[in-house]
């Protein structure tokens, strides 16, 4: 496994867990459960929400990490020559 690839893992998981988080806080402070049921459907549907904010964010992160990795790649090879 490459550096970059241990890098984009490191940080994506960083990002993936920040977003879930805030997505968890959004949920349990704008949302009520009265039963059970309730209180399941909340954990459900905040789990799947938290999971699609996280690989939105992934795959959003790894885009940019690749942006900054050419435009340093670009950067470098016009110095040097």
């Amino acid at each position: 496994m490459d550096k970059l690839t241990v890098a984009k893992r490191i940080i994506s998981a960083a990002v993936g867990f920040s977003v879930s988080k805030i997505v968890y806080s959004v949920v349990e402070n704008n949302v009520s459960a009265s039963s059970a049921v309730d209180r399941a459907a909340i954990a459900a549907g905040t789990y799947v929400l938290g999971a699609i904010a996280a690989d939105a964010s992934r795959n959003y992160t790894d885009a940019k990490i690749d942006e900054i990795v050419a435009w340093y790649q670009e950067t470098k090879e016009k110095f040097q020559s």
